[in-house]
């Protein structure tokens, strides 16, 4: 009975109408999982302004102000290794993911709530990096660190951190808002991050110690971009918005299907960072496929009106903020995503990394 709930009984199977119900994880995917609880969670909508579906949920607030959440796990060999990663890097990480989800809808960080489940052979020292990364990171955030839980993992170490925000109500940025003849912009660069985890992982042994350095941070201490977020929402002129955490190849499908768009990235126009090129032999055609499909990056991946083009350019030359992109356009359609050569040929990319139940 070991395998009870996780092997599906022959003879169960034979009942077609239990069959999806009976799908592993697996074969369903993460997604799939959301989109069959989505239609179930809400007991009142009248406190709910978004629910499932977006970077966070949205809660109605005072003075025409809302609240922010999202949360995030993280598990020991599926999203880290213990052998290869500092804890302080852990710590770091698992609040700038969460940080970067209230960055793509354009809010302020407040609250965090932390909870752990702890295999007991781990050295407390190990722990007591995490929640040094974590603090010093929700210091540069002004996140108070407010409570959580922590308790016993027979298997891997297994983290969870739940992040509140806050924001005007008419700033917040969703994801379904992109209309055809919009812009798509991207910040920073792509595929640093998947760079970074190969490196970890034993692949180019040859990179330079510089640019090893420059490449690995970006995958253990990715930088959430809270002040570019704020400003792209005060232009009020962003139509869709969400960060990059599966790779932009997955990620802008998310856009087009909650926006009943499609869209066109330009394939020559994927920013990647001179380190990722040398990494790839000088070749940026190869740079640019790693930033297509790379996830864990934590840009911010937005659209625009056409008119505002200027003032949205001119935020990534401000003093601190990233430098934003334009790769592409929005175009009618029901979800597509096409990768435009320099010719104009267009191709239909593969998504982006999951890390999910594979």
């Amino acid at each position: 009975m070991a395998e009870t709930g996780r092997r599906v009984d022959e003879n169960l199977t034979a009942d077609p109408g239990r069959e999806r119900s009976l799908a592993t994880f697996r074969e369903l995917g993460e997604f799939g999982f959301i989109d069959k609880i989505a239609r179930h969670g809400l007991a009142d909508t009248s406190r709910v302004v978004c629910g499932i579906g977006d970077d966070c949920a949205v809660f109605e607030g005072k003075n025409d102000r809302v609240t922010l959440v999202t949360t995030d796990l993280m598990v020991e060999e599926v999203h880290f290794k213990i052998a290869t990663t500092k804890a302080e890097h852990l710590g770091c990480k698992l609040l700038s993911v969460n940080l970067s989800d209230i960055a793509a809808m354009g809010g302020e960080p407040r609250e965090a709530v932390v909870s752990l489940a702890v295999p007991g052979d781990i050295q407390v020292a190990f722990i007591e990096g995490i929640y040094s990364g974590l603090h010093t990171r929700a210091k540069e955030f002004d996140v108070n660190v407010v409570g959580g839980d922590t308790t016993a993992s027979p298997g891997p170490l297994v983290m969870n951190l739940t992040l509140t925000g806050e924001m005007e109500k008419r700033q917040v940025c969703y994801r379904s808002g992109a209309s055809p003849g919009d812009l798509l912009y991207v910040s920073g660069t792509l595929g640093d991050s998947l760079a970074g985890l190969k490196i970890s992982r034993g692949e180019f042994s040859t990179c330079p110690e510089e640019d090893r350095r420059f490449l690995q941070g970006r995958h253990h201490d990715p930088t959430p971009r809270v002040a570019l977020g704020q400003a792209l929402a005060a232009t009020g002129g962003v139509s869709a918005m969400m960060d990059l955490s599966d790779g932009l190849s997955s990620d802008l499908g998310h856009i087009c299907g909650c926006s009943g768009v499609s869209a066109a990235v330009r394939s020559a126009s994927i920013p990647v960072s001179d380190e990722l090129v040398g990494l790839c032999e000088g070749d940026r055609k190869d740079a640019a496929l790693m930033g297509l499909s790379g996830g864990e990056d934590y840009e911010l991946l937005f659209t625009v009106a056409p008119e505002i083009r200027e003032t949205v350019e001119a935020l990534g030359d401000a003093d601190g903020l990233p430098k934003v992109t334009w790769i592409g356009q929005i175009e009618e359609g029901s979800g597509e995503m096409f990768l435009e050569s320099e010719t104009g040929e267009r191709s239909t990319p593969r998504p982006g990394r999951s890390h999910h139940f594979s």
